[in-house]
C-alpha cells in the first residue's frame, strides 16, 4: 500500500512546511510497517537552480504492508505529530480516498479517522 501524506504549515511558509515535512518523515521512519518514507521528486528545477530536480514540498510517500493495527498506528502518529508540531493540516491519501487531519474536535476527528480506517479495512477484505 502507498499512502501520500501532505503537510501544510500553519502560516503556509515554505521553509516551515519543508522543516515540518522532514520532522514527520523522521517519525514515520520509526514505524515497523513503513518500508519506505520518501519525499517525491517534482518537476525539473528552474533554469539556474543547483539541482536537476525539486522535491515536492510538503509531500511524503509512505509504502508498506499495513495491517489495520499498523495503519491505525500510522494515523495516530500523524495526528499526534500534527498537534505537537502545530501544523495546520495533514492529509493522508490512499488511491482516491483522503483523510484530512486538522482542527476538528477530538471526537469529530476520531469519527473521521475510524470511518477512513474502516474503508481501508474493507479495501483489504478478500472478495469471494
Amino acid at each position: 500500500m502507498q499512502i501520500t501524506v501532505a503537510v501544510e504549515a500553519a502560516d503556509g511558509d515554505t521553509v516551515e512546511t519543508d522543516a515540518l515535512t522532514r520532522e514527520l518523515q523522521e517519525e514515520l521512519l520509526l514505524l515497523d510497517a513503513a518500508e519506505s518514507v520518501v519525499r517525491p521528486d517534482g518537476d525539473t528545477a528552474p533554469e539556474g537552480a543547483k539541482s536537476g530536480t525539486v522535491t515536492t514540498l510538503g509531500v511524503l510517500l509512505v509504502t508498506g504492508a499495513f495491517s489495520k493495527p499498523a495503519l491505525t498506528s500510522l494515523v495516530g502518529l500523524v495526528g499526534e505529530w500534527r498537534q505537537r508540531a502545530q501544523a495546520r493540516r495533514v492529509e493522508l491519501t490512499v488511491g482516491e480516498d483522503s483523510l484530512v487531519v486538522e482542527g476538528l474536535s477530538a471526537a469529530d476527528q476520531r469519527k473521521l479517522i475510524e470511518a477512513w480506517l474502516q474503508r481501508r479495512s474493507d479495501d483489504n477484505t478478500p472478495q469471494s
